[in-house]
């Protein structure tokens, strides 16, 4: 064990990033996306405040509340007092990601760029991609809608009982992050999800909260940011709860033993884990996940009514305008059936 403090000593402990994984972005919006957007009601966007500190809002309301203008913009709202972007603080210009779900769907859409507030608050589009299944599958988020709990609607600060009695029941959260050393045009912004069984945000004290880093799509993307910029902002949700608990600091990624331990399920140990030093916690009705109705089971999309995430992820690796030989051959040799059937199995036999 030593710190991981850089991309070298982070890739020696959870592994390289495979080169396919990139392949599934592309740098617009395309039919899939439009589709997967029309049916969102809601959306988790990560920026940056005035004070360089990570800020992650939500935003809700029907069917579509953030939608494609044209291949190149997403905009963040319908334009109604439920379902805009709250830009109090935020920076035109600054990096952005955003997260949509779909209820009842199992992929989430994530969205990176650079921000725009005016004439209406919009993502100028640099990376798109579909994330994998396994945050959502973990975390059973469409599956167990639980009645929402007795603590109090709102409470400030880690040692909060209403804080901690909502992060106990959490089973998904939203972590924004991002690399100044990134330009722009690489998507350097990320929202990326991350469930489990509740009680997986383990509390170690009134100051810090430890979040296990599971498979997932390879990526590694937070992980990657927060080794060279440890601004972490996290937005948790329980499913049933139209309230939400956002945490901000600073993060760094650990292998220790003795903080991976007690993050083991099903026998398995996380390679490594998100250390954060909360400097602001906050428990909060969110006005964007009531008006998203995403705990309604009548608002959740019918099996078939949108493409598998294989399909998807086949036409996106084709549009992919990566260059190198490498890309060239997996564009080309690409089907979607035995994509689909190591998907299964990866679903069935790795989530851990």
């Amino acid at each position: 064990m030593s710190p991981i403090v850089d991309a070298a000593s982070l890739e020696a402990v959870v592994g390289e990033r495979p080169a396919i994984g990139h392949l599934k972005s592309i740098r617009f919006l395309d039919a899939h996306c439009d589709a997967l957007l029309a049916r969102s009601p809601l959306t988790v966007v990560g920026s940056v405040g005035a004070d360089g500190a990570p800020r992650v809002r939500a935003v809700g309301g029907g069917a579509g509340v953030c939608r494609a203008d044209g291949p190149q913009v997403l905009v963040l709202g319908a334009g109604t007092a439920s379902g805009s972007l709250d830009v109090a603080d935020l920076v035109d210009g600054a990096p952005v990601g955003a997260l949509s779900l779909v209820p009842g769907y199992g992929e989430t859409l994530r969205v990176n760029g650079v921000l725009r507030l005016a004439p209406t608050p919009r993502i100028e589009v640099r990376e798109v991609f579909l994330h994998c299944a396994k945050a959502v599958i973990r975390s059973r988020l469409w599956d167990d809608v639980e009645p929402a709990g007795s603590a109090a609607s709102a409470g400030t600060g880690l040692a909060d009982p209403g804080v901690r009695d909502h992060l106990a029941r959490c089973r998904f959260v939203a972590l924004f992050s991002q690399d100044p050393a990134d330009r722009f045009d690489d998507g350097g912004a990320d929202v990326s999800p991350k469930g489990d069984p509740a009680g997986f945000l383990h509390v170690v004290d009134d100051r810090t909260v430890v979040i296990p880093d599971r498979p997932g799509n390879r990526r590694t993307d937070t992980l990657h940011n927060l080794v060279s910029s440890p601004g972490l902002a996290v937005l948790a949700f329980v499913a049933g709860d139209d309230r939400v608990v956002e945490l901000r600091g600073r993060a760094r990624v650990t292998d220790e033993p003795g903080l991976l331990e007690p993050l083991v399920v099903s026998g398995k140990v996380p390679a490594a884990a998100i250390v954060l030093d909360v400097d602001h916690a906050e428990l909060r009705t969110e006005p964007a996940v009531a008006a998203a109705g995403v705990w309604d089971p009548s608002r959740r999309v019918a099996l078939g009514d949108l493409p598998r995430g294989s399909r998807i992820w086949t036409d996106h690796v084709k549009l992919n305008e990566d260059p190198g030989e490498e890309a060239d051959l997996v564009r080309q040799f690409i089907e979607e059936a035995p994509l689909a059937e190591g998907l299964e199995q990866d679903y069935a036999n790795n989530l851990y």
